[in-house]
Order: structure tokens, then C-alpha cells, then sequence
């Protein structure tokens, strides 16, 4: 792994690219100082009207060896999600389950704490780097992998609405999700499918642009396409499937272990509300961290059971605790033993994200 992400002198012959670093410099900035404030605000929404000392009292009362168990299931969440995504490039050069877990957790660890979501672009460097593998297609298996979390997370609000009324904030989010995916779904199947007539469209929109741009456009768009041929493999779609429920099965347990520590008798549909709000509440901007947001997400649901604010302020704390602590650990590590800096990972997200808008 080591040997495949020593990627310091492919970074360094870009140096093309440092116009396009500083930008998103400049642009991680903003992002960062919204995200503060937004986060700031509801952290302050959160802890409105509650009773520090009540949430103290809570946090004492926590069982550790049950939040130890949860913070098992949810590194075992992390391994399946490498394994799905292992699954998803089967079609051509498949990298080993401990390559695709570093990558994975070096790109989460991105996600967590760095401004905007650049955490994908760098996983798809990473392995292409390690990997001699083209990251255009790498990229396309991310695509197919973030939108079958979309369709779960559809299928859990559908779930959800024979147990329950969805609270009106939810309502909103939740059309918009569904519309998404209607959207979504049809056109990667059609372009999966239809792959031929894409090229040859792609190719009549090339004769009308300078040869060097016709030249890579049609090679990243076919690049593209062969990432989403996995759609067609029914081996590759039992697995994605088979992973899929897996890894959300884990996940409502992860969220279900810490009412257990908290001592809240809660049943598994709370457990798998929570986790619908806080996936749907990746996209909001925040700090590093996501520390607010995270907090306030997890009140707003547990308040639609009824659960008092500092009760679900303590459970958001210790959930916290468990999903973040390790991503920080595990993705730090993988760092280390990789040799990467936060510098390179900022620069090597500007390099995978270059092919994407300019011919070499």
C-alpha cells in the first residue's frame, strides 16, 4: 500500500495545477467560515432550553462497554463499505479489502474534517495512483456507490411511513430525495446501458471543438462508461446489494447500541429515523467535524419520540464520539503508514479534478 501511495513525485510534475490550488484555497475558506457559523447556530439551537447539569447526570450513566460495542459496529460499517466498494471494481483491476479500506478511510477522514466534500476525489486518486488505474473511472464506481446510498435511503423513508408521520422537516427533504432518485436512477441506467449511442453523441458534440479537447473528451466519457458497466453485471449487482442492506443493517445497530449505553428503551425505528437524518444531513454545510449540525440533527429526531432535549443531547454526543473518534484514528493512521500530508491530499484532490475539466 505503501509503495502504490507514494505518489510525492506525481504531485510534484503538476505544478500546472497550483493556480487551481490556491482557488480552492480561497474557496475552502468560505466554505469553512459558513460551515462555522451555521454549525455555531445550531449548536446554539440545540442547547436551547436545556439543563447543562441534566446532560452531565446523562453522560455519567453511560454504559462503556456497550458504546465499545458500538464503535465495533461502526468500524465494521467502515470494512463492509470497503468491501461493497472492492465489489464495484471487480469488472477490471480489483484492489485487495486492506487497500480499499485505507483508501476509503483516508477519504472519509477528508470528508469528516475538511471543508466541502473533496473526500471522493481524493479516494479516487489514492487507488488510482496505487492501483495504475485510470481515477475518471474509479470516480464512475463512486457514482453507482453514492446513488445506491441515495436509493437506501429512499427505501428507509418508505419504510418508516407505515410506523409513522414524517415531521414536516422532514417531509420537504424527503420529496426532494425521492425526485432525485427518479431523475437519477433512469439516466445512469440508460447511459449504462445505451453506452454505444452516448460515445456516438459525445463524439458528434467533439466534431464541434478543437481536436486535442475531442480527443479526451471522448476518452474520459469512455472511461466513465466502462465504470458504469458494473450495472450490467448481475454478480456485481447481487453484490452491491447484498453489501448495501449489510451496511445499513450495522448502522441502525450502531445507532440502536448507543440508546442501549444511554439506558433509552427505544425501538429500532428510532435507531433508523436518526440514521436518515444524520445521512441527509451530510450535504448541509458545516465545521470540520460537522460538530452543531451533527447535535442538533440528532435532537430534532429523537425529539419526534418524545425524548427530552438533554437526554438527546448526551446521546448525540456519545454517537458522535463513536462514528467520529475512529474515523479521526483509523484515517490518521492510515496517513501515517502511507506517508501522506494533508497538503498532498488537498493537492492530489486539484490534480484528480484537472482531468475532469481540462484535455493534458
Amino acid at each position: 500500500m505503501a509503495e502504490g501511495m507514494s505518489s510525492e513525485s506525481v504531485l510534484k510534475e503538476r505544478t500546472d495545477g497550483v493556480v487551481d490550488v490556491s482557488s480552492n484555497v480561497r474557496a475552502g475558506k468560505w466554505q469553512l467560515w459558513i460551515g462555522l457559523v451555521f454549525s455555531l447556530g445550531c449548536l446554539i439551537l440545540a442547547l436551547r432550553d436545556v439543563d447543562l447539569g441534566k446532560i452531565v447526570v446523562a453522560l455519567q450513566q453511560v454504559n462503556l462497554p456497550i458504546v465499545v460495542l458500538a464503535v465495533i459496529s461502526s468500524e465494521i460499517t467502515i470494512l463492509a463499505k470497503a468491501a461493497r466498494w472492492r465489489a464495484l471494481l471487480a469488472l477490471r483491476k480489483m484492489p485487495s479489502l486492506p487497500q480499499a479500506f485505507s483508501v476509503l478511510s483516508i477519504g472519509m477522514l477528508v470528508n469528516s474534517f475538511a471543508p466541502g466534500r473533496i473526500g471522493e476525489l481524493v479516494r479516487a486518486f489514492l487507488l488510482g495512483e496505487a492501483a495504475a488505474e485510470s481515477k475518471v473511472y474509479i470516480l464512475s464506481t463512486i457514482v453507482v456507490e453514492k446513488t445506491t446510498d441515495l436509493v437506501f435511503l429512499m427505501l428507509s423513508v418508505a419504510l418508516l411511513l407505515p410506523q409513522m408521520a414524517l415531521p414536516d422537516w422532514l417531509t420537504g427533504p424527503a420529496r426532494a430525495l425521492a425526485i432525485t432518485i427518479v431523475i437519477l436512477v433512469p439516466v445512469l441506467l440508460m447511459v449504462a446501458w445505451q453506452s454505444s449511442l452516448v460515445l456516438r453523441v459525445v463524439g458528434r458534440i467533439g466534431n464541434l471543438i478543437a481536436p486535442a479537447w475531442q480527443i479526451w473528451l471522448v476518452q474520459k466519457t469512455r472511461l466513465g462508461l466502462e465504470g458504469l458497466q458494473i450495472i450490467q453485471s448481475p454478480r456485481v449487482l447481487l453484490s452491491l446489494l447484498v453489501w448495501s442492506v449489510l451496511i445499513w443493517i450495522i448502522s441502525v445497530l450502531t445507532n440502536y447500541l448507543v440508546f442501549g449505553a444511554m439506558g433509552m428503551a427505544q425501538s429500532g425505528w428510532a435507531a433508523l429515523l436518526l440514521l436518515v437524518v444524520l445521512q441527509a444531513g451530510v450535504a448541509v454545510p458545516s465545521s470540520p467535524g460537522r460538530i452543531g449540525v451533527f447535535q442538533y440533527l440528532a435532537v430534532l429526531a429523537l425529539g419526534v419520540f418524545g425524548i427530552d432535549k438533554e437526554l438527546s443531547f448526551g446521546y448525540s454526543v456519545v454517537l458522535y464520539l463513536v462514528v467520529y473518534v475512529p474515523i479521526a484514528i483509523v484515517g490518521a493512521y492510515c496517513l501515517w503508514r502511507s506517508r501522506i500530508t494533508w497538503q498532498k491530499l488537498t493537492l492530489a484532490a486539484t490534480v484528480v479534478s484537472r482531468p475532469l475539466r481540462e484535455p493534458k
